[in-house]
């Protein structure tokens, strides 16, 4: 398996599409920054009734939602990149237990994705308050409030990348799967506020994977869940996802 966990790693490396997505990540920094540095300038400069109403560009954490889409994309490409090149036919030649071949894509996308998204998060989360100050700019003012949310932030990249890379495994097509994910990150959470009455339409939404972060670390302004409950939804996801995935790949010619 360790052998195997290497190969892949060495596949994810070799990939443009990589080195492209992880530094489109990190760049994320230092947009977060000047964002934050903006809206201090522009509360520095603003009236008193202006402050009052003040919202500017926030502390700058909002550009982590693009982190999470690039980091999403490499869990896709980490699977369809294979089938659009054929070379997942040596891929399975080399490795004929297609389920190992599967956990050890996932076990390269989990780490990958969560040091990523956790030390972008955090350096994007404390780079921010540092140039914003004491000024109340945000919803995560304070050190205590702010790092929890961010770290939850970070640990829903990598689910959702995992996610991605059990979809992206089971249909086989980059844009099929950024359709799937985009629908079930962006759109599905508003259906079942439409559609349904309070308190279903919340309690429902809140199961959804763009909904957990803020239920894990506390920030959400409306929970259904506990903490726990919400980490366990998190694995659940994950859990569907790459048995999906791995169902696909044991059961279908590559």
């Amino acid at each position: 398996m360790i052998d195997v966990i290497a190969s892949e790693t060495v596949k994810a490396r070799s990939v443009r599409s990589t080195r492209v997505l992880l530094a489109s990540s990190a760049s994320a920094v230092f947009v977060g920054g000047l964002m934050a540095l903006i809206s201090a300038g522009a509360w520095d400069a603003a009236t008193p009734d202006e402050r009052a109403h003040f919202g500017g560009l926030g502390d700058g954490t909002s550009v982590l939602t693009v982190v999470q889409l690039c980091l999403m994309a490499f869990g896709i490409l980490t699977a369809t990149s294979e089938y659009s090149t054929g070379m997942i036919r040596t891929s399975l030649v080399a490795v004929p237990v297609r389920r190992k071949l599967l956990l050890a894509k996932a076990l390269v996308v989990a780490a990958s994705t969560f040091i990523a998204g956790e030390v972008i998060a955090v350096a994007t989360f404390f780079v921010s308050r540092l140039l914003i100050g004491d000024r109340p700019i945000g919803s995560l003012t304070t050190v205590d409030t702010g790092l929890p949310a961010v770290l939850a932030e970070g640990l829903l990249m990598m689910v959702v990348a995992l996610i991605a890379l059990g979809l992206a495994t089971m249909i086989r097509s980059t844009a099929g799967t950024l359709v799937t994910m985009a629908v079930l990150l962006f759109a599905l959470p508003m259906l079942p506020q439409m559609l349904l009455p309070a308190p279903w339409g919340g309690r429902i939404a809140s199961v959804l994977p763009s909904e957990l972060a803020g239920q894990l670390s506390g920030a959400a302004t409306e929970t259904h869940l506990s903490p726990l409950g919400a980490l366990i939804a998190m694995a659940v996801w994950v859990t569907v996802a790459i048995y999906a995935g791995l169902a696909a790949i044991t059961r279908r010619d590559a």
